[in-house]
């Protein structure tokens, strides 16, 4: 038989710190930034690990590899961020094997958001991978497993009801607002941060308050003024924001940054104010919840208030983890039959060679041959392959005596 195909299975692991046993500063500490995957996997690169991709949320910081190394890989991760690789250790879980496959699909099917059935982290998984992959320390099986996790992902959405109700973080803060403050519509909202919650607030801003008075700054302004063009807003540099606050009744911070920025000295006179901010690490000061007359709001605390939908959406988490589950063995069996890879490969050369040997040899005798029927000879045994390979898989009791009488018959390497 060829030489085995590793099950990367094996040394698959996930490594979470979420909403669920780190509290909002915690999760701070351990915030990743796109900014910083290049320089990260220079580093990882030169270890044991090799192939690794992170996702990095308002609600979770979770490092997906595959290494024999879990101390290291945690060690060269936290010279990223904020926190150290003791305190880390205290507050992740650790998944390692079907396990860690198991968490990503929970993960990319909405059972482990901090709202039941939030998608948003199909999105944004999306998104990190394909910058991990630009970076080229992912692999086929990593790619293999991020698709299967999608795919499960459309698979919950439409065939069960557990994202029925809109309760996303952006939504949770429009939900909010209708909810709390009055005639909400003629309020002038400021939005402070455009990146894909943030875009996602002002839309569902504009859908479900109708308000007119809203204003968004970006750090880009480029960035602010195409979107102020695509939803009809008003738009202004950051540079204004310390003039533009005075008038504002809400502001909703949806930034990105590594430290507070907004601080109680910029708010002192804002009486009345509401704020709410959809960031990780927190980028408004905890110091503005010591100002009488402004209400502040973050993640943790804005995800408790919504729970409408939620006793409907437990009911269909049976249904989800079926789809998981099926899935998973779906997985499974292809991580298995990669096995049968090489050798479905070798036939299939061989019998090109075959071919091309064969054509070149009639070829002499009938030489106003036009090279087509050399296409439909490599169409055929594409075809025979391809039932070869089919046996393969169909047949898992056979599949090994088959291909080992297969590698003897075609001396097959």
């Amino acid at each position: 038989m060829p030489k085995t195909i590793i099950k990367y299975t094996q040394k698959f692991v996930a490594l979470s710190i979420n909403y669920e046993k780190a509290q909002t500063d915690i999760r701070g500490k351990y915030s990743f930034f796109s900014n910083q995957i290049v320089e990260f996997s220079k580093q990882i690169q030169n270890t044991s690990t090799n192939n690794c991709f992170i996702i990095s949320t308002c609600n979770r910081t979770e490092i997906y590899a595959i290494t024999d190394n879990i101390d290291e890989l945690i060690e060269v991760f936290c010279q990223f961020v904020e926190g150290n690789s003791i305190e880390f250790k205290n507050y992740i879980e650790i998944y390692i094997g079907k396990s860690a496959v198991h968490h990503l699909f929970r993960v990319s099917s909405g059972l482990e958001s901090q709202i039941l059935g939030d998608f948003e982290i199909v999105g944004q998984l999306k998104t990190w991978f394909s910058k991990f992959k630009n970076a080229g320390i992912t692999n086929s099986y990593l790619e293999k497993i991020v698709t299967t996790a999608i795919q499960i992902s459309k698979k919950i959405k439409h065939q069960t009801g557990l994202s029925n109700g809109a309760a996303s973080v952006s939504f949770a803060a429009v939900n909010y607002i209708l909810k709390n403050v009055e005639n909400c519509s003629d309020k002038n909202i400021v939005l402070l941060g455009m990146g894909k919650i943030g875009q996602n607030t002002c839309e569902n801003l504009i859908k479900h308050t109708d308000n007119k008075h809203i204003t968004i700054v970006n750090r880009t302004p480029e960035k602010a003024e195409k979107l102020a063009e695509k939803l009809l807003v008003q738009h202004k540099d950051i540079e204004e924001l310390q003039t533009i606050l005075p008038q504002a009744d809400i502001l909703i911070v949806a930034t990105n940054a590594n430290k507070p920025l907004i601080t109680k000295a910029m708010l002192h006179d804002n009486s009345g104010m509401l704020i709410i901010d959809l960031s990780i690490p927190e980028n408004v000061s905890e110091e503005v919840r010591s100002l009488k007359n402004i209400t502040l709001l973050n993640v943790d605390e804005l995800s408790k208030l919504i729970d409408e939908n939620l006793e409907q959406r437990k009911l269909e988490i049976p249904k989800a983890e079926k789809i998981i589950s099926d899935t998973t063995k779906e997985f499974e069996n292809w991580e298995e039959n990669r096995k049968f890879a090489p050798i479905i490969s070798s036939f299939k050369n061989d019998l090109l060679r075959l071919n091309d040997t064969n054509y070149k040899m009639v070829k002499k005798n009938i030489p106003t041959l036009n090279g087509k029927e050399n296409i439909l000879s490599e169409k055929l045994a594409q075809k025979i392959t391809n039932r070869f390979a089919d046996f393969l898989l169909s047949n898992p009791e056979k599949a090994e005596e088959t291909a080992i009488l297969m590698k003897e018959i075609f001396h097959l390497d």
